[in-house]
């Protein structure tokens, strides 16, 4: 067999590998995004109807992702030394064991507890290390406009996967209407909990039989080595990080939850229209990210990123004006038409500002910056709410997305990139 057969043989090898392993981790992120899609409705419905005043839900809701946060931040140089497989099992299994003790007390302070440490999304997206960690896993298995192609994908399957949890939730609603029950029962939220609890059994398993190919290489001694950034790099890292903290501030606003909780006491919506509601942004959130490969290969990820952000921004501050619950709905899915758009953008984006090596470091620093910005404001968005049931939290989370679209196209417009290398 000649040199150049072999290496075909090789290469082949290698890319079953790559997709191997790269379809773990789709399914993993599917698995918990449905459960993150149907918790955040069901949660926030639930919690109204056991008569939680919506200051303790925003502050559950900053607990959670203050928390989620904290960890993610202060594991980020730390994750190639522990491992990336190992850092996805030990959360998943904390997941699994945290969940059940919201069935077990209705006590502030313990559903606190479980928010703080165990892996309760208020948005319907993302909290805890998970994101960071397999992003990094993706760039080590891809490079180049491929890698920006498995981060589209990635979000697609994401956004869609959070979409058929909005829909169970709806399916939850037409439960409790058929039993003529106007609240969420206390045997139908022990469903939703165990179901949640079993999502994080099934993403255990899945990350349980990821091969080695998903750490970062190896050194001459076999060693992962605990590396630092240089000092350029982390100035770098934590500039981006401080713009995506604002983004996320602004979202802290208008989380999904407290979407939910907006639109069913201003247009008293029952948990049914409200699963309904959010599958469609979802969905349509997963079309844009796929959408968002192929505008980015014309004109720039970071032109994408900006330029289909400020106009969603702006259909954003436009929903509480809307005199009924229809055109608040219109407007708001015509928003998430372009809203998402930056995501898998934003994600390839990060990955091609630094080296190889100080992207684990750069994923976790990022996502934990996001994840605290918004952790600091549903607390701030469920005051508002209390003092005036107004727009306000929407008009602040536009005009500061705004700012941030703004300052991220100045400040990194000139920053080199490289698409080449895997880590």
């Amino acid at each position: 067999m000649s040199n150049h057969q072999e290496g075909s043989l090789a290469k082949a090898g290698a890319s079953r590998n790559e997709n191997r392993e790269a379809t773990l981790l789709l399914l993993a992120r599917t698995i918990r995004e449905v459960a993150f899609g149907f918790i955040s409705i069901v949660l926030p419905v639930y919690w109204h109807d056991q008569g939680y005043p919506i200051l303790v839900i925003g502050l559950l809701y900053s607990v959670a992702l203050l928390g989620s946060s904290v960890l993610s931040m202060a594991m980020g140089r730390f994750i190639d030394r522990l491992g990336r497989k190992r850092i996805l099992v030990l959360s998943s299994i904390l997941w699994t064991l945290t969940t059940p003790l919201l069935l077990t007390s209705k006590n502030v302070g313990v559903i606190g507890l479980v928010m703080l440490v165990g892996s309760i999304s208020p948005t319907g997206k993302e909290v805890g290390l998970f994101l960071g960690v397999e992003q990094a896993m993706l760039s080590r298995l891809f490079a180049g406009q491929r890698r920006t192609n498995t981060y589209a994908w990635f979000n697609l399957v994401g956004y869609s996967a959070t979409a058929i949890g909005a829909l169970l939730a709806a399916a939850i609603g037409i439960a409790n209407t058929q039993s003529q029950a106007s609240e969420i029962s206390t045997a139908m939220f022990r469903t939703v909990i165990v179901a949640y609890s079993l999502a994080g059994v099934i993403q255990l398993l899945l990350y349980g039989l990821l091969k080695p190919i998903v750490e970062r290489q190896q050194g001459a001694l076999g060693e992962v080595e605990h590396r630092v950034p240089p000092p350029s790099t982390r100035k770098l890292i934590h500039l981006l990080s401080a713009l995506y903290a604002l983004d996320s501030f602004a979202a802290g606003l208008i989380v999904q939850g407290i979407l939910v909780y907006w639109f069913r006491v201003r247009y008293h919506l029952d948990l049914r229209s409200l699963g309904l509601i959010f599958f469609g942004t979802n969905v349509l959130s997963a079309l844009s990210s796929l959408v968002a490969a192929r505008i980015a290969r014309r004109i720039g990820l970071l032109n994408t990123m900006v330029f289909t952000h400020l106009p969603s921004n702006l259909l954003l501050m436009l929903v509480p004006f809307m005199p009924d619950a229809g055109l608040a709905v219109t407007v708001l899915l015509m928003r998430h038409l372009l809203s998402q758009m930056d995501v898998p953008t934003r994600q390839a984006y990060a990955m091609a500002m630094v080296d190889a090596p100080d992207r684990g470091y750069l994923g976790a620093w990022t996502n934990g910056a996001r994840t605290l910005g918004t952790g600091a404001t549903p607390i701030l968005s469920g005051a508002l709410l209390t003092l005036s049931f107004s727009g306000l939290p929407f008009f602040l989370a536009g005009g500061l997305k705004i700012v941030y679209d703004l300052s991220l196209l100045f400040t990194f417009r000139k920053v080199p990139l490289d698409f080449s290398e895997k880590t």
